[in-house]
């Protein structure tokens, strides 16, 4: 990629195109893991239409059905909520929960299934590849209330436990994984997940690094 950079200024120069080059510092991104650096680029991905879930979420908040405590992050609740943007669920990485998508290599029929199918349900082709993406972190941990529990299967755990009393966890992610509990519960089990979140503070070192 370095390399290419370099020729297209070249070519731009020798066609008399380039206006002006100068150095630009800025942050690069790098993966976490192996430290390559990330190049931006257009790509397919699955998302979730949160925009309903976020209402349904904030409301029960409204209504008291769950409370934040310190009261003080509601308003941080409720922003996030009001401004909340399509959920980007897929992940190109090597580790996770499978994303539950087939492609028909017959017609290019995408299926959504909870078994794995064995035919095109459109075009009765055998021949289909999982998609591989897999699901982001978050989507897992948002089911964890009630997966846990034994759902999809109506467990005694379930009925006994869901919704539970009450959420300890730091305030770093209130939304990254509180408020996606509250829309997957209230979507999946049409109740809140909990009656109480209590939010804590963070312990750092002297770099102020968690």
């Amino acid at each position: 990629r370095y390399e290419c950079r370099e020729n297209v200024v070249r070519d731009l120069e020798k066609g008399s195109y380039l206006v002006d080059k100068e150095p630009y510092i800025h942050n690069v991104g790098h993966y976490y893991r192996c430290k390559t650096v990330i190049e931006p680029t257009v790509s397919k991905q699955w998302f979730v239409k949160v925009k309903p879930l976020a209402k349904s979420a904030s409301a029960a908040v409204i209504k008291g059905k769950t409370r934040i405590v310190p009261s003080t992050w509601e308003g941080t609740y409720f922003d996030w909520m009001e401004n909340i943007r399509d959920w980007c669920i897929s992940r190109q990485i090597w580790w996770g929960h499978r994303i539950p998508v087939w492609y028909c290599e017959g017609c290019g029929n995408a299926i959504v299934s909870v078994e794995d199918p064995d035919r095109c349900p459109e075009c009765k082709v055998n021949s289909l590849k999982q998609e591989e993406d897999v699901l982001d972190t978050w989507f897992s941990s948002a089911l964890w209330p009630f997966s846990t529990l034994g759902w999809p299967d109506s467990t005694d755990a379930l009925k006994t436990f869901y919704p539970t009393s009450l959420l300890v966890t730091g305030f770093d992610i209130l939304f990254f994984w509180v408020a996606r509990m509250m829309m997957m519960g209230l979507y999946v089990m049409k109740d809140v997940p909990f009656k109480d979140v209590y939010l804590h503070a963070l312990v750092r070192d002297e770099g102020g690094d968690k």
